[in-house]
């Protein structure tokens, strides 16, 4: 009797078990889609970005300080830099030339993009020193009231 009632509770837990459906979605993040951002999203950052450079080489640092947010910090080959100090170095520093290249901008949150890009650039420092000509960077960028804002910047030298 023992031995019936095993192979009954086997098969109706069997039963039970065939009948449960297995679950198509995952929590595995690695796997989650990255938001979608419209073209015009990405060519505003796109031209924001550009616009750091071009106010930097022409000293537009008021339009320059608007781009950054009051939180920025950026991480430059010479240090650590918050709005003010970057204002500060640009203040003194001539700018001959920059062109930005393999520029792409990559939705990771709503309303934060990466902007990453190469440069080639040509300028010296208030000290005499040239700065390092070739990098490799990116920006982070976070939308706050409607308006695209630099939040974070890092690079690294090319060569």
């Amino acid at each position: 009797m023992a031995t019936l009632k095993a192979i009954l509770f086997s098969g109706i837990i069997t039963l039970s078990l065939s009948q449960c459906k297995q679950s198509t979605t995952t929590t595995n993040p690695q796997k989650q889609a990255l938001p979608q951002m419209t073209k015009e999203e990405g060519q505003i950052i796109t031209a924001r970005e550009i616009s750091v450079w071009e106010y930097s080489k022409t000293k537009q640092l008021d339009k320059l300080r608007e781009i950054l947010a009051d939180d920025y910090t950026g991480y430059f080959v010479t240090g650590n830099m918050q709005p003010s100090d970057v204002i500060n170095l640009l203040r003194n520093s001539i700018f001959t030339s920059y062109h930005l290249s393999n520029i792409n901008v990559k939705p990771v949150a709503e309303n934060v993009a990466i902007i990453s890009y190469h440069v080639m650039q040509d300028v010296t420092g208030a000290d005499g020193i040239k700065w390092v000509p070739e990098l490799a960077a990116a920006s982070t960028y976070v939308k706050r009231n409607g308006v695209w804002y630099s939040v974070f910047y890092q690079e690294m030298p090319l060569n």
